[in-house]
């Protein structure tokens, strides 16, 4: 009955650490596709990484004023043309460093470092703050938050 016991108690955590472990998978898998998409400059890819309602903003110096504050809040729509229309000569890169994400049912956040390059050059760095809604159609990007540093 004891053996029973703690192979039951193995087997369910087992489970458990699979369940999130396929479902961090799933999440960085959105978050490169996202970035994909964009380098590709592809408005539908773009647009299939984010829940129909998503929120963006962007958190940086104003210019005029040198406060770091929001400085832009956008819809998905405004972001995925702005990224369509791209000139195709332009090249963008954005590099994901590395992922902290934490999953709580079909709540999950990710803390993603990472990297932006225009035309070969870095432009800049910070963090993509993402928050991920799990849907029937698997993780979708809820709300996206970044900031823009200088990288040194």
């Amino acid at each position: 009955m004891k053996k029973n016991l703690i192979c039951l108690l193995f087997f369910g955590i087992q489970s458990i650490t699979f369940a999130q472990s396929e479902d961090e998978k799933a999440i960085k898998k959105v978050i490169n596709n996202l970035f994909d998409s964009m380098q590709k400059h592809d408005s539908t890819m773009i647009r299939a990484c984010f829940h129909f309602s998503a929120r963006m903003q962007v958190i940086a110096e104003n210019r005029k004023t040198g406060v770091v504050e929001i400085t832009t809040q956008s819809t998905i729509a405004n972001f995925v043309k702005n990224i369509g229309s791209l000139p195709t000569s332009s090249s963008i890169e954005e590099k994901a460093l590395n992922s902290e994400i934490k999953i709580d049912g079909q709540l999950a956040t990710a803390w993603t470092n990472y990297e932006f390059y225009r035309n070969q050059k870095i432009s800049h760095c910070g963090i993509d703050a993402f928050q991920f809604y799990k849907t029937i159609d698997g993780w979708k990007i809820l709300t996206l938050t970044y900031n823009i540093k200088k990288c040194e």
